[in-house]
């Protein structure tokens, strides 16, 4: 018998392996080896359930029927499932060596190997799926999304997958799915769940289902900017594009519930290096497919969603050039902004966009922004520029009321007066229009002089040398504070952390020559970075008392030093690592230094 005829098509979304299976009973062949000697002419052949080898071998045989073995890999096994998450490079290695008669490597390359999600060893299949395959084709078959890691649940009949038990092949053999349910026995893969976590695993698999369909044309490797975007969204992102971890974790964890993410292996343990962590880092190694695909769930509300928004890029303030909102410039409106500074508010966390033109003028908002009108909207003006104050000049010169001119610049009234105040030449004039605005009646020039020298007498004089004699004794509380303080991190002592600490930053940076004490004060407790660095290996050694001895590695990793450390530090690092010892003698001698 010719068996090139004989070789059965497969059906929708059937694995490769249960086309093998049908063509074995076909042919009634005693031994597998036989159907593996026909098929792929050698007898030297593993069925593999996920990704198979030898199927350049198979392709000859299959031509016939007019498929090709990328056909076979990308429509029949689950190539689709796991390279879309893979570099490039390793997704057509991985096409080729299942091509190839070597398959020697294929787990170990697509990292299934050495990760903590093991590879289904057993065969799974929906009782709603099989008496229907039966009905409509005359067998049942092993369907290619029920073998899925993660698939727990048919996306078409909502109901759990069950696992064949007896009989079962050893991995040289072939594991059939008979065509009456008392030939062989099962059972359903999870026990009943509650109905939150049914409709969880209903949701995993559909997003599976899509993968499977579209993934052999995906390349989702490097997608971070895609998730930035939800992260910001979402709330989960910093203006520094740092990622609130702790906060991400405890969500995603409440979303799906600790049961289902048992049930997955998917369980987030809380640390820098957990599989959440790396799926939104810079992609530097291969995060299995179900994990990455609750992430998306999780951000996006679905994997087809995620694919409608892949290409959204992260950017608070949209795409640049921006406009300029400088209403004196003829380019106002215009795209011609190309310097934006992107920092964190400190009330409210949200990212502030500075944004510089060319003419000068120089504004910001907070962000992000949500339509495309915010593009045009301005939060505080910081600059004017001398285009805007030259067209100020102009008005005034041309006799424009205040009024009049604060509106055509677009500021406040006041703004416009204090700007031509500075101005030599409207001096006197600024002077008794303001006086005047205050009354009705029309005041003169030396009534008003007068006047102004009325108001400033009541001002009150600040005593400085008091006021720094205070200042000067809550700099130094607040240092011995931020020194002896064991329970929280270590921040380092700066002018701004001072000044932040006890509500003087501003006092402190203005007015630096009138506070002498203070600033000697504060002079001789200001931190050096490596001073810093030390105090900081010195305070995690100390909440590291459990461990014995400290590994340098853990200590480096957990005070957050970045390689390029000088030899001082390397020597606090040696002295808590290489010992092993909790004593605070060498931080306490370095802490001297701030408190003689």
């Amino acid at each position: 018998m010719d068996v090139y005829g004989v070789m059965p098509l497969p059906y929708p979304d059937e694995l490769l392996y249960s086309v093998i299976t049908r063509y074995h009973l076909r042919m009634n062949n005693s031994s597998p080896k036989w159907t593996f000697r026909e098929l792929f002419g050698t007898d030297h052949v593993i069925p593999t359930l996920d990704l198979p080898s030898h199927l350049d071998n198979l392709s000859p045989r299959s031509q016939i029927m007019g498929i090709t073995s990328d056909q076979w890999i990308d429509e029949h096994t689950l190539y689709s499932y796991y390279a879309p998450f893979l570099p490039q490079s390793r997704s057509r290695q991985l096409k080729q060596m299942m091509r190839s008669n070597d398959g020697s490597g294929i787990h170990t390359l697509v990292g299934i190997t050495a990760s903590s999600m093991e590879r289904n060893s057993e065969l799974h299949f929906c009782p709603s799926c099989y008496e229907e395959d039966i009905q409509r084709f005359g067998e049942p078959y092993w369907h290619r999304i029920h073998q899925a890691v993660g698939v727990m649940v048919c996306p078409e009949h909502r109901i759990v997958l069950h696992k064949i038990t007896h009989p079962v092949s050893d991995r040289h053999g072939l594991t059939v799915l008979p065509i009456a349910r008392h030939l062989f026995q099962s059972e359903p893969l999870v026990l009943p769940v509650p109905e939150r976590t049914h409709l969880r695993l209903l949701e995993v698999a559909q997003d599976v289902q899509l993968l499977l369909s579209v993934g052999h044309s995906l390349h989702l490797y490097d997608s971070r900017d895609s998730l930035l975007h939800k992260l910001s969204e979402q709330g989960y992102l910093t203006p520094s594009n740092r990622i609130r971890q702790r906060e991400l974790e405890m969500k995603l964890s409440s979303h799906y519930g600790k049961e289902m993410l048992e049930f997955l292996n998917c369980q987030t343990y809380g640390n820098d290096y957990s599989w959440l962590a790396m799926s939104t880092r810079k992609a530097r190694r291969a995060v299995h497919p179900i994990r990455r695909l609750l992430l998306i769930r999780f951000l996006f509300g679905s994997f087809s969603s995620f694919l409608e928004q892949r290409n959204t890029s992260h950017f608070p303030f949209g795409k640049g050039p921006w406009p300029c909102l400088n209403k004196a410039a003829d380019h106002y409106r215009e795209p011609c902004i190309t310097h934006l500074k992107i920092t964190r508010c400190s009330d409210t966390g949200r990212p502030v966009g500075t944004f510089s033109c060319s003419c000068g003028f120089c504004y910001s908002r907070r962000g992000p922004d949500l339509t495309s009108e915010d593009r045009y909207r301005i939060g505080r003006i910081k600059a004017f520029g001398p285009v805007w104050k030259n067209q100020l000049t102009v008005y005034v010169d041309k006799g424009l009321s205040y009024r009049a001119a604060a509106e055509k610049l677009g500021v406040d009234t006041n703004t416009v007066i204090k700007y031509a105040r500075l101005n030599p030449e409207h001096e006197s004039f600024s002077n008794e229009v303001i006086l005047s605005s205050a009354s009705p009646l029309t005041i003169k020039k030396g009534t008003s002089k007068k006047k102004c020298n009325a108001h400033n007498a009541r001002y009150i004089r600040v005593d400085w040398e008091k006021r720094d004699l205070e200042l000067s004794w809550e700099v130094e509380e607040a240092c011995n504070m931020m020194l002896s303080d064991r329970d929280r991190k270590p921040i380092r002592i700066t002018y701004a952390s001072i000044g932040k600490r006890i509500g003087k930053l501003a006092l402190i940076e203005k007015h630096k020559d009138k506070l002498p004490i203070t600033m000697a004060i504060l002079s001789n407790r200001l931190e050096t970075v490596d001073q810093f660095k030390i105090r900081r290996i010195g305070w995690v050694a100390e909440h590291m008392h459990d461990e014995f001895p400290i590994k340098r590695w853990k200590l480096i990793r957990k005070t957050g030093i970045r390689p390029g450390y000088s030899s001082a530090v390397s020597e606090a690092l040696d002295f808590y690592s290489g010992q092993g010892l909790h004593n605070l003698n060498f931080a306490d001698r370095v802490a001297t230094q701030w408190l003689q």
